[in-house]
């Protein structure tokens, strides 16, 4: 890691703890200069403003999510395991990074606006992934032959239906045990589409 590096990692790290703790709205550029122990000028120097800073911690904890998830699913080798895999280091990363996504609420307007290219980048890393496990699933004989059409729908009905199964983590994770159902919901799955 060079210099540069090193510095927008410090900075990133004390602005996810600040934004966990405050909220976009409430946490300033001093806040964040005085909890990565950097002048207000080297923070402007890396980013233009607080909302590219929040940009920049949401990326990160992004690629560590799709890094992590690429790992945890290529440990197992079945689709059916590989579904579940997915499904429920999804909703691990959603509890550990619970206190950013509550900025994101909070701060829905002013955060949606700036971090919906994100997203849309993070939904089509799902959608190939999922493909990418059906696809594997039919090509060992688990599932059934499927088009890349109804692959592609296949995928998006299920992103769709996580989406709505990681919704209540969100909110209080302590009333839901996610994955038994996420667990059923690929068992169904497998039901209507497998050998």
């Amino acid at each position: 890691m060079d210099k540069d590096e090193i510095v927008v990692s410090e900075i990133l790290i004390a602005a996810k703890s600040l934004f966990g703790k405050f909220g976009l709205k409430k946490t300033t550029i001093e806040d964040i200069s005085a909890a990565a122990g950097k002048g207000k000028s080297t923070l402007y120097y890396y980013f233009p403003g607080k909302n590219e800073i929040f940009a920049a911690v949401v990326k990160d904890e992004m690629k560590a999510v799709i890094k992590n998830l690429r790992e945890i699913v290529n440990r197992v080798f079945s689709a059916e395991d590989k579904l579940k895999a997915f499904l429920n280091f999804q909703s691990t990363a959603i509890l550990e990074f619970r206190s950013l996504y509550k900025v994101i609420f909070v701060d829905m307007i002013e955060s949606r606006r700036m971090l919906l290219p994100l997203r849309l980048k993070y939904e089509q890393m799902q959608l190939g992934m999922i493909s990418e496990i059906i696809l594997g699933g039919t090509q060992s004989g688990e599932f059934r032959d499927l088009s890349a059409e109804s692959i592609h729908k296949m995928s998006f009905v299920l992103i769709v239906a996580f989406r709505g199964l990681h919704f209540p983590l969100s909110i209080n994770p302590s009333e839901v045990q996610s994955h038994e159902y996420f667990d059923e919901l690929v068992e169904m799955l497998i039901e209507g589409i497998g050998n």
